[in-house]
């Protein structure tokens, strides 16, 4: 019902801002604070009595469940009802059996439509209660430590009204885990898994190219990384020969033979270990290199969703569970992240500059001859070279093998030391 008071207690900025936002849209009246004392000190200051409190259910700190037991026995919120919002997985029964003001809760990560939909139900039930008996005593559930029937239903409509097939496909799919990548950072979501110690496949899908790249998680490691539709710098084979471990041109062979095959050639990285062009030591370092840069790569993405199954009973889930065992990676998530955040905040800022893949520049002869011999690294040169006033900085990146984070920051350099600048397309008199 909108119009109404809430009031969300979370130690997480960046999920505050998303729960005011989304609510505030849906015309409610929202207050945030990032914990329990201080939105108890909230209320007092403000003299007024919220409809609904959405409380975190994991603050560092801090026992949510004692907060809830403390907010039932206030005089002034003892019945405002409460939402927890929760991983999934908590074991909620457990830790709010005694919280009679718990009446529902809502698994994290959660899109906008199902965050309206739990709210509306239980702001637009305790209106209804009101009316039922003016002046009295609010009903309260009994043992209300998970989602009723009722809000259920209202997540399955709101879903059901969704523009978006890929909700819908989520719901009758069976997926543990769905999120807006919008809405929810990928980050935290590779981090819970981590510290959850959860296995299976997440599938996160690009909705601006449809690239789609799927992870399998095994106790918390990334064991495996499939991709479609991602560029070419993704390729295996660059990694190796980024190493050195194999010739640009025995690469191409093999990629040419590949291609002759008229029946199913063997997966590329068990044939170049086959032809002796390869170890397995030495494909095992390529697989992990591909795999960190697709989830570098996934966590530059805004424009779509990420779905999680936990078991194999699907042919596409059980083939990559195949072949994780086969690879068994066992990468470390907060590695991968810590790096993966930097290259975010780099891109953040290369991309201010190098704002197209489809950019042409070119050399200022005069100023790169002035400066002395050795000034260059490798990449540098290399990129340099590249560099003729024709080719784009896609072409670019194809050309060298190399990734499109490397060459962009190198580009990035160039123009802002003015060594290059940007084509002018000529202007039609």
């Amino acid at each position: 019902m909108p119009g109404e008071h809430l009031l969300v207690i979370d130690d997480s900025p960046t999920l505050l801002k998303v729960v005011e936002s989304t609510l505030t849209r849906a015309g409610y009246r929202v207050d945030t604070a990032v914990d329990g004392l201080a939105g108890l000190s909230l209320v007092r200051d403000a003299r007024t009595v919220p409809d609904l409190i959405l409380l975190d259910g994991v603050i560092p700190g801090t026992d949510p469940a004692e907060i809830c037991r403390e907010l039932a026995s206030d005089a002034t919120l003892g019945r405002v009802p409460v939402i927890v919002m929760a991983t999934k997985g908590d074991d909620l029964e457990a830790r709010f059996a005694r919280a009679s003001n718990v009446v529902d809760y809502i698994s994290k990560p959660f899109s906008p439509d199902a965050l309206q939909a739990v709210v509306s139900h239980v702001v637009e039930g305790r209106a209804r209660a009101v009316e039922a008996a003016p002046g009295g005593p609010i009903p309260e559930r009994e043992g209300a430590t998970g989602p009723t029937d009722a809000s259920r239903a209202a997540v399955a409509e709101a879903l059901s009204k969704s523009t978006s097939p890929e909700a819908t496909a989520t719901v009758l799919g069976g997926y543990a885990l769905t999120g807006d990548l919008a809405v929810i950072s990928l980050g935290d979501v590779f981090s819970m898994l981590e510290e959850r110690a959860q296995s299976g496949v997440l599938r996160v899908v690009n909705t601006a190219t449809r690239a789609q790249i799927e992870l399998v998680f095994d106790e918390g490691r990334i064991d495996f990384a499939g991709a479609v539709g991602v560029s070419e710098e993704f390729l295996l084979g660059r990694f190796a020969v980024e190493r050195g471990d194999v010739t640009a041109a025995s690469l191409e062979a093999v990629l040419a033979e590949r291609k002759r095959a008229t029946s199913k050639p063997p997966l590329f990285g068990a044939d170049l270990v086959a032809r002796k062009l390869l170890t397995e030591a030495q494909l095992k370092r390529a697989m992990v290199r591909q795999t960190s840069e697709l989830v570098y790569e996934t966590l530059r993405w805004t424009h779509g969703f990420f779905q999680l199954r936990r078991g194999t009973d699907h042919d596409a889930e059980a083939a990559l569970f195949a072949l994780a065992r086969g690879a068994a990676l066992a990468i470390n998530v907060d590695r991968l992240l810590l790096e993966g955040y930097r290259r975010v905040d780099e891109w953040r800022v290369i991309e201010r500059v190098v704002d197209s893949f489809d950019r042409v520049f070119v050399r200022d002869e005069a100023k790169i001859a002035d400066l002395p011999r050795g000034t260059f690294t490798r990449e540098e040169l290399a990129v340099l070279e590249r560099i003729d006033g024709r080719l784009t900085v896609r072409e670019i990146v194809r050309a060298l093998r190399l990734g499109s984070f490397d060459v962009s920051k190198v580009l990035f350099r160039l123009l802002r030391t003015k060594l290059i600048r940007p084509r002018v397309a000529p202007t039609a008199v």
